[in-house]
C-alpha cells in the first residue's frame, strides 16, 4: 500500500505540474472552477497507473520470490543449471524406456565417445572486455597463431 501511496503522489504530482505549466503559458490557471474535471481526471489516470505499476512490481517481487525458492540465486530460473522438477522428471522417464528398449534388443546402447588426448598446450587466452585495447588484440594475435598452428585456420 505504501508503494502504491508514493506511485501516487508522485504521478499526481508530475501531472499537476505539467497541467499547471501548460495552462499558465495560455493564460488559464489550475484553479480556476472550469478546470476541476481535467484535475478530477488527472487523479483518476494518476490513480490507475499507479495501481497498475504497484500490481507490475508486486507480480515481478512474487515471482523473485518464487524464483529465488527454486534456484537459490536472484538470476530467477533463466540462467538456472539445477532443471526443473518437469525437465527431471522427463530426463527418468526417457532414460527408463532407452533401458527398456536396450534390454529388448530394439535399440543400440551406444559406445562411449573416444575422448581426445590432452595436449600440452594452456587453452587460448582471454581477457576481459574492460582490459586495454592493447592486451586484447595481443590475446587474440595469439588465438589467431594457435589456430593457424592447429591447422584450423
Amino acid at each position: 500500500m505504501t508503494r502504491f501511496l508514493v506511485l501516487f503522489g508522485a504521478l499526481l504530482l508530475i501531472a499537476l505540474l505539467l497541467m499547471a505549466g501548460m495552462l499558465a503559458q495560455n493564460g488559464y490557471s489550475l484553479m480556476d472552477p472550469a478546470m476541476t474535471p481535467m484535475v478530477f481526471a488527472a487523479v483518476l489516470v494518476a490513480g490507475y497507473v499507479s495501481w497498475r505499476i504497484n500490481g507490475i512490481l508486486k507480480r515481478r517481487d512474487q515471482s523473485r520470490g518464487a524464483s529465488l525458492d527454486k534456484t537459490g540465486g536472484k538470476s530467477g530460473g533463466i540462467f538456472s543449471s539445477k532443471p526443473s522438477a518437469a525437465q527431471s522428471a522427463r530426463a527418468a522417464r526417457v532414460a527408463a524406456r532407452r533401458k527398456k528398449l536396450i534390454s529388448e534388443g530394439k535399440l543400440e546402447a551406444e559406445p562411449e565417445p573416444e575422448t581426445k588426448p590432452e595436449t600440452d598446450e594452456a587453452p587460448p587466452e582471454r581477457v576481459s572486455q574492460a582490459s586495454p585495447i592493447k592486451d586484447r588484440m595481443a590475446a587474440r594475435a595469439e588465438r589467431v597463431r594457435r589456430a593457424k598452428e592447429q591447422g584450423k585456420l
